[in-house]
């Protein structure tokens, strides 16, 4: 998709997301595309920083860590 363009740090690594909104609709993509696009992009992160998270199966197990942690009452 062009329009869509990585800023860089001193490293390489790709830090940012730059987005041409007037490119994007010039190319005939509409606001509701790229809010498609981000929303996507936005699940796939959610996903990704999930996979290192524990898994809590049990309700009372997740509510008890919560409570222990003060989360919760």
């Amino acid at each position: 998709m062009t329009g869509i363009n990585f800023i860089m740090n001193d490293k390489g690594e790709k830090t940012a997301l730059l987005i041409d909104f007037e490119r994007l609709k010039q190319e005939g993509k509409t606001e509701n595309d790229v809010m498609e696009f981000m929303e996507d992009l936005e699940d796939i992160l959610a996903i990704e920083l999930s996979k290192n998270e524990n898994d809590y199966s049990n309700w009372e197990d997740a509510k008890g860590r919560l409570r222990a942690k003060g989360i919760i009452d």
